[in-house]
């Protein structure tokens, strides 16, 4: 937007559609559905590795075909057909497994179908590594150590004795490749062409021995530390879980008894604010001047924790999972705003600030409650943070395919480019914020939050200290399905 000045820098943020990052429920999902998504999750991830070992093959095929038609190198015989044909055997089976993965996510029996189809994607991917493994050379190259890939991946995602299981299998497969080349059944194979023999027959038992034996020796060692360390990782998580579990459930009971305890001071401050009414308009007679400034002072004080105690009911409202939310009804948002600025306009005029307005009807299907929290405190807060005298522009506008846009925008103290992402956070004010306006809550921005979340209303705010704030409001053509907001 443009400035007032040419040094005067504005600062942007968007509040994100999501949840902030914090403590989740504890009875969010079980045990079972966790493992199922992390099962899936898993074979999608593997998939993706796949992909990887698809272009490897491939671009080893045309490596191939380059050495060996092109430019063949000497003692390097690389068979270009080979390598195409295990990657779209590859190919293949990633596809199929991408459309299993989707079809069991919407499964009542996911949990059994993502186990075996875990165990199936590792098995045929071990036939798969052991066919590449012949096709390289399982006596004379490194090829045999790819298994390793498998084995660390294993120990990563899988528990201690099933990674256990994935190494005697893979070490399993690459027995039965060199029982199968030794006695002749499958024509031994090298990409080093000096070691290309048709009959493994004539290397002794001690060499093949000598061989399994360095490959096992190696992969049980990398098996046994990686597996420990995942093991002793995957401990510490489920440590740090049932921490993070024990402080959700300390902090919905705390919330819960400061929730009871608001509620229990709502009527006891409306009851003080109302007597001081009385005792103001002197229903009892007149009183002395210093009697009027203390109840003044006391009718001020009740005004404010009157204040503070509805913000938090409203904002532990919006967060409440025990309650479904309010089902959205259409409201005029310029006739809403309209009622909101003619109820701070007394506030406002006591400071001189006054109103500018530019409002265009437009309906809107939202949460009417929702709409007049957010609205009220963006309000509220222009004409708290803006000086004697000055003013308050505000717009509505109806957008061409739905919804609509709301612009409040103040010429007050602004806000630091480096608190300006904060400013949603609950009971966070800036040390100017609090020097110029010591009654606030702290909570209504956090309550324009939770709600803008339930929603979908887009958020945007841009400031400049000294200069003043804009907040965008950006409401959808429809509400879509709401989201319940982080606790």
């Amino acid at each position: 937007m443009s400035s007032e000045t040419a040094d005067t820098v504005w600062t942007a943020y968007d509040l994100p559609l999501q949840g902030r990052p914090g403590l989740e429920s504890a009875d969010s999902s079980t045990p079972a559905e966790s493992d199922e998504l992390i099962l899936l999750r898993n074979q999608t991830w593997f998939c993706s590795l796949r992909w990887l070992a698809i272009a490897a093959l491939a671009a080893l095929g045309l490596l191939g075909w380059v050495t060996t038609v092109l430019s063949p190198i000497p003692g390097i015989h690389l068979d270009p057909g080979w390598p195409v044909l295990v990657a779209s055997v590859l190919l293949l089976l990633n596809v199929t497994h991408l459309i299993m993965v989707r079809k069991i996510s919407q499964s009542a029996r996911r949990a059994v179908f993502a186990r075996r189809g875990l165990w199936l994607q590792i098995v045929l991917d071990l036939v798969v590594l052991t066919a590449v493994v012949h096709y390289l050379g399982s006596l004379y190259t490194f090829a045999p150590f790819m298994y390793l890939f498998h084995i660390v991946l294993a120990c990563i995602f899988l528990p201690y004795a099933q990674s256990l299981w994935v190494m005697l299998a893979g070490m399993g497969m690459y027995v039965i490749c060199l029982a199968l080349e030794s006695t002749g059944l499958i024509m031994a194979r090298s990409v080093l062409a000096g070691v290309l023999m048709p009959d493994r027959r004539v290397i002794s038992l001690a060499v093949l021995a000598w061989q399994f034996g360095s490959v096992a020796f190696v992969s049980l060692t990398v098996w046994y530390l990686a597996s420990r360390l995942s093991n002793a990782l995957r401990q510490r998580d489920e440590e740090l879980s049932g921490i993070n579990r024990r402080l959700v459930a300390a902090t919905e009971e705390r919330a819960g008894h400061m929730l009871q305890t608001t509620h229990q001071l709502k009527s006891p401050f409306a009851a003080i604010q109302a007597n001081t009414q009385l005792l103001l308009r002197g229903y009892f007679g007149s009183l002395p001047d210093t009697a009027v400034g203390v109840i003044e002072q006391i009718a001020t004080r009740c005004e404010m924790l009157s204040r503070g105690i509805t913000a938090m009911l409203q904002l532990a409202n919006l967060r409440s999972h025990a309650q479904n939310p309010p089902p959205p009804v259409t409201v005029d948002l310029s006739a809403l705003i309209g009622s909101n600025m003619a109820a701070l306009r007394p506030q406002a005029a006591r400071r001189g600030i006054v109103f500018e307005q530019d409002l265009s009807p437009a309906a809107v299907q939202v949460v009417h409650d929702h709409a007049v929290m957010i609205i009220d405190n963006i309000l509220s807060n222009a004409v708290n943070y803006s000086r004697d005298g000055q003013r308050v522009w505000v717009s509505c506008r109806a957008k061409p395919d739905g919804g609509a846009v709301v612009v409040v925008r103040d010429t007050g103290i602004g806000i630091l480019p480096e608190k300006l992402p904060r400013i949603f956070d609950d009971y966070f004010r800036t040390t100017e914020a609090a020097a110029h306006n010591r009654s606030s809550t702290g909570l209504g921005l956090a309550i324009v939050r939770q709600a803008a979340l339930a929603g979908r209303i887009l958020v945007h705010v841009e400031s400049a200290p000294a200069h003043g704030t804009v907040f965008s409001l950006d409401f959808p053509s429809s509400p879509g399905k709401p989201e319940r907001p982080d606790k």
